[in-house]
């Protein structure tokens, strides 16, 4: 070949490679030379592929014409309609597909040429501009799907493209739809969405398996927030719950993680509800990944669908932790939901109107119904977290769950009444040395075992929390106490008849040391029965009222108790003669008596026969500065602080007595839920008497008008059905209506609009008092000039409040 077609061969190959059209036409105006048809370049690439990249169509019909091959590949299997493809060149890939062009040619490395012919023009970096290659075997509609080419996937479909073509890691191009959109760019995201309709209509397979991420093509369009593509895999067999291998995460936990609500409500359309709470590997279910995301409405959606509050992580975090922790005002975010519980079949002014009270977000099903409650109370970090507590529906819930379990807490009740009884019946008889106490000290054992029974079990079910109570340690202190008091008394009478035959001989007076634990035992006896009838709702306020003034005056003495050993010590000193200051401990016992004004002052200061037992003066000084500063200001400080925290208490008092409450009721549940009492060994009747005392109706209903009411009302108090009845007439809704995202965001969008609502009537309210004030002090001012103004304005603004006031 000459020098000059050389030269011409060179400048097509450069003008084709920059796009220079004009350049490439004028070349090719001469004789056509089948030259300029042979590969160049270390990749060995030809003019057909750079005018197939560059999407030149006039230029592949005039090397078509003159006999070039449209499936010739360059060094690493890339063909025209690849490089079409990959660069999106619709009318290019139509064009190569109507010359026959190969759909499933797949790029890889056949050889390695070190030495190839035709270079000597210069042109061994012919082709440095085209797409990096990916030696993975994948093909041209690979590269379309993966730059979200929707125009040249639907040809290449249409060119019967295999659409489950795999690449050499078994990827299809389904999977590779996804990977250029951003969620963002609504035209990008239509054109996936496109992608996804073509290969599905093409019987794409839709559960194919990333082999590096282990996700399907439903993980990506979950994760992009595309209910569309969503919707489309699923009809066409996508696998909602497939747990991908790296972190176990299904669709929902993606959709649910990048907060896009509409794909998570076709998903959750697309599940039954008792797999709404899938976990992935650390136990996370779609409501904690929503939760730590902040995805206030992904969240209501998945509680609404049945979501468990309660569930739990491999680490102990519950989805309430995550709400508390991330969700901006978590109070007010649950109460809207419990609000949303209650409702009503009608109008409420209807007579016949029912009111629906729904405890499905509180009683999930398959977990035990006070998970959620509890894990409530331990989120909450303070008491205004645990107003949660006081809402209707809550309430209600405790009050329904105390009905049903409190015949197992007055049984608790009873047997510490016997033992107390017994123990002091015992103890009166023992005292008087009558033998007849065999019966008293059978009695006195069995309660002693079931208590001990009772602690055990609890420390069991729930070592963490009952260790740390101080009632489990004081019921099982006075258990083993009477327990050891009621064998060692029938182990000594039996002694006594051995020895000497005769049954009058056994009466002996009781040792020292059993007196000691009887009267221990007595005491704590009687106080963990008043901690028992202080957990009854009636009684709870007043319990907690002296726990709290216990541990203030505890807290008192203990801060001012080198005060108190400093008298103590002092008054040994000054009345050494006194049997009353004889060692230090009567001294201090004697201060603590004096403090509340048991002075004695004539047998402290007797002139007498103890005339001597005290220095003059300066016991008489010392004495007067105790009055002044331990019975005087020590006691009023004391009291006042008493008094004070029971005026507070007095506004949270319900909030503790029903956090009192919860936690027994919890614990009850916990104790009759045991698998002790699940097992065959169980008498059938006792065991259904326990399922039907240990769980209550997720759902009641009850007439909201005079006196009529169902009998699943269950008995609610009437403060409690007043409170409901005011939910319901706010929450008319139509319960069966279907849930669509617009209502979660109307619903955010009207509470966010009631705030600020709220804000700008007391702005507006602050504001007309400012007006108000600056016409009274110009009115003082100018009398005559602004009087007849200042009436006018102030009617007018009567009037706006007036007609403010009617619209609220």
């Amino acid at each position: 070949m000459s020098t000059a077609r050389v030269d011409d061969r060179a400048n097509l190959i450069a003008a084709i490679e920059n796009d220079d059209v004009d350049s490439a036409r004028r070349i090719l105006a001469g004789e056509f030379d089948a030259k300029f048809l042979e590969p160049v370049g270390a990749l060995r690439v030809t003019a057909v592929h750079l005018a197939a990249w560059h999407g030149r169509t006039e230029l592949l019909e005039i090397f078509h014409e003159n006999g070039a091959d449209v499936n010739a590949t360059d060094k690493i299997g890339r063909c025209a309609l690849f490089h079409a493809a990959h660069r999106g060149n619709v009318e290019a890939v139509d064009w190569l597909l109507k010359r026959g062009a190969y759909t499933e040619s797949k790029v890889g490395i056949d050889s390695c040429y070190k030495d190839f012919t035709g270079s000597s023009f210069g042109s061994s970096f012919v082709g440095r501009n085209l797409p990096i290659p990916e030696c993975w075997g994948r093909t041209p509609l690979h590269q379309a799907v993966k730059n979200n080419c929707s125009e040249v996937v639907v040809s290449l479909v249409n060119g019967q493209a295999d659409v489950n073509v795999r690449d050499e890691r078994g990827i299809t191009p389904l999977l590779l739809a996804g990977s250029a959109p951003i969620r963002e760019d609504a035209r990008e995201m239509s054109k996936f969405v496109a992608i996804v309709e073509t290969l599905a209509t093409a019987n794409a397979s839709t559960n194919v398996v990333h082999p590096d991420t282990g996700t399907t093509a439903l993980h990506h369009a979950a994760a992009l927030g595309s209910s569309s593509a969503t919707r489309i895999l699923l009809d066409g067999g996508a696998w909602p719950l497939y747990r991908c291998k790296s972190t176990g995460s299904t669709p929902v936990h993606v959709a649910a993680n990048v907060g896009s609500l509409d794909a998570l409500l076709v998903l959750l359309a697309a599940i039954p509800t008792e797999r709404v709470d899938v976990r992935d590997e650390i136990d996370r279910t779609p409501l904690h990944r929503a939760s730590y995301q902040g995805h206030r409405e992904c969240v209501r959606a998945l509680i609404d669908r049945g979501g468990n509050l309660a569930a739990e992580t491999k680490t102990g975090v519950t989805v309430v932790d995550a709400i508390f922790a991330r969700i901006r005002g978590p109070v007010s975010f649950l109460t809207n939901i419990l609000d949303s519980r209650v409702r009503t079949n009608g109008n409420v002014t209807d007579k016949n109107s029912c009111i629906t009270v729904d405890f499905d977000a509180l009683a999930p099903k398959g977990e035990l119904q006070m998970g959620v409650v509890a894990s409530l109370v331990a989120a909450a970090s303070s008491v205004e977290q645990l107003t949660i507590l006081r809402h209707p529906l809550v309430e209600t819930f405790l009050w329904l769950k105390w009905s049903r379990l409190r015949v197992f807490f007055l049984s608790l009740v009873l047997v510490h009444v016997l033992l107390v009884l017994s123990l002091s019946g015992y103890s009166i008889i023992l005292l008087r040395c009558e033998t007849d106490r065999v019966s008293l000290r059978r009695i006195l054992a069995s309660c002693s075992c079931v208590i001990l029974f009772h602690n055990m079990a609890q420390v069991l079910m729930v070592p963490r929390y009952y260790l740390r109570q101080f009632e489990t340690w004081l019921s099982f202190a006075c258990a083993t106490i009477s327990l050891v008091i009621s064998v060692n008394g029938g182990y000594a009478a039996e002694i006594a008849i051995q020895e000497r035959g005769r049954v009058l001989n056994a009466l002996r007076g009781p040792s020292e040391w059993e007196l000691h634990f009887i009267g221990v035992a007595i005491l704590l006896g009687w106080i963990q029965t008043m901690l028992l009838v202080g957990r009854l709702p009636t009684y709870g306020y007043y319990a907690l009222v002296f726990s709290t003034v216990l541990r203030n005056i505890l807290k008192v003495l203990l801060a001012f108790v080198c005060l108190i050993v400093g008298f103590a010590l002092s008054f040994a000193v000054l009345f050494h003669g006194n049997d009353q200051f004889r060692d230090s401990w009567r001294a201090v016992v004697k201060t603590v008596v004096m403090m509340m004004g048991e002075y004695e002052y004539g047998a402290l200061f007797s002139d007498g026969k103890n005339g001597s037992s005290f220095l003059p003066a300066t016991s008489r000084l010392v004495f007067l500065a105790f009055v002044m500063l331990a019975s005087i200001v020590l006691m009023n400080l004391m009291i006042g602080l008493a008094v004070n925290d029971i005026q507070g208490l007095e506004k949270e008092g319900h909030i503790r007595q029903l956090l009192k409450q919860a936690e027994f009721v919890g614990h009850l549940e916990r104790l009759t839920s045991h698998r002790i009492f699940r097992s065959n060994w169980l008498h059938p009747r006792l065991s259904s008497l326990l399922d039907s005392r240990r769980t209550i109706p997720t759902k009641i209903t009850f007439g909201c008008h005079e006196h009529y009411f169902h009998e699943s009302s269950h008995r609610i108090p009437a403060k409690l059905k007043e409170a409901l009845f005011l939910l319901a007439s706010r929450n008319t809704r139509n319960t069966e209506s279907p849930i669509t995202s617009a209502d979660y965001h109307n619903q955010n969008n009207n509470n966010n609009n009631n705030n600020n609502n709220n804000n700008n009537n007391n702005n507006a309210e602050l504001t007309s008092l400012l007006e108000e004030v600056l016409l009274q002090l110009r009115t003082s001012y100018y009398p005559c000039a602004t009087r007849r103004n200042f009436s006018k304005s102030y009617d007018a603004r009567n009037q706006a409040r007036r007609r403010k006031s009617t619209n609220l």
